[in-house]
């Protein structure tokens, strides 16, 4: 496989998502087509760097497929400075063995897996062997090796102080230090997006029916700590990393509203497509609003909410689409 760290044609990742399966050898061979010297890692994955490459040469590094999971690619050279000027993608890692022992899918390998990680997956869908009245529908449904699955999205959060992107333009030394220490960022993106722009994407954008729960891969390339908060809906927070960038699949998973990327942070979640809670049975389906329900995803940190000094609704946001209720599910 070969790769440019460069963004593609319609916007979007700043470079390709690669989806793997654990346990698989992988070779990545890289060409640096800047001017100065990058290099190549990810996070979490034994072997997988190359510490540096000059300019115009192309290296390479072979790899096992680390566990199940979500992991950043990245430029380490003057970390984290390259990484956040957009020099990082995402690779997808499907597990090698993903049932629980109850035979349900999940994003993790058995020998991976969690109590409370199996009994969120385990409680989906009407034929649940957990709580069939949880969550009606749908189990999970995995799609390793789909480019675009429609039951899971890629939401990778960064910050652009426009002060370092025009040195990097003009080819300006820049201190790691200095980078971390005086940044002040005044854009907030979503995969590559902000604001309005982000909201309409549909790659970006979670949509299903009622019963049709959704993973989310959260990454966080950017320096400021973001806190994500979903309307309509809780999510359940299912995996985080360790300080050597593994996946750790979370022992106690909790309910949440809202939840904390800090710089680095890489951490899966679950949407469930459930009813939401505030509308009352009697109300269920509704009849004064149309189907789809649009609900948005906006960070409760709130600086990241503006673009270039503007209001909200800017900065790092984007919506959910619940298409219909489960009678309407075809």
């Amino acid at each position: 496989m070969l790769f440019y760290f460069a963004s593609d044609a319609d916007g979007g990742f700043a470079a390709p998502t690669l989806r793997v399966t654990q346990g698989d050898q992988l070779t990545v061979h890289v060409t640096n087509g800047a001017s100065e010297p990058h290099g190549f890692s990810i996070p979490g994955a034994a072997g997988a760097t190359i510490p540096s490459i000059a300019p115009g040469e192309t290296l390479s590094a072979t790899f096992t497929i680390p566990n199940g999971g979500s992991y950043f690619y990245l430029d380490p050279v003057n970390h984290p400075v390259f990484q956040v000027l957009g020099l990082h993608g995402v690779m997808v890692v499907a597990p090698a063995e993903p049932t629980t022992p109850a035979g349900v899918i999940t994003p993790y390998s058995r020998d991976r897996q969690t109590l409370g990680a199996n009994a969120v997956f385990e409680s989906l869908g009407t034929n649940s062997p957990q709580m069939p009245d949880k969550f009606p529908g749908d189990p999970w449904i995995a799609e390793f090796g789909n480019p675009a699955p429609k039951h899971e999205r890629i939401w990778v959060f960064n910050s652009i102080d426009p002060k370092f992107n025009l040195m990097a333009e003009l080819g300006q030394p820049i201190d790691s230090t200095e980078f971390v220490e005086t940044n002040l960022p005044r854009y907030f993106t979503l995969n590559g997006l902000s604001g309005f722009d982000a909201s309409f994407d549909e790659r970006t954008i979670p949509k299903g029916f009622e019963g049709e729960p959704s993973l989310l891969r959260v990454l966080n390339a950017g320096l400021p700590t973001f806190s994500p908060h979903i309307h309509g809906n809780h999510i359940f927070e299912l995996s985080t990393t360790n300080a050597t960038g593994e996946v750790v699949v979370n022992e106690n998973v909790i309910e949440r509203d809202t939840w904390t990327m800090a710089p680095g942070d890489r951490k899966d979640v679950l949407l469930p497509f459930d009813r939401p809670s505030d509308i009352p049975d009697a109300a269920w389906p509704p009849f004064e609003e149309p189907f789809p329900l649009k609900y948005p995803m906006h960070c409760h940190q709130e600086i990241s909410q503006t673009a270039g000094g503007g209001n909200y609704p800017q900065g790092l946001i984007t919506d959910w689409e619940l298409e219909g209720p489960l009678s309407a599910r075809s």
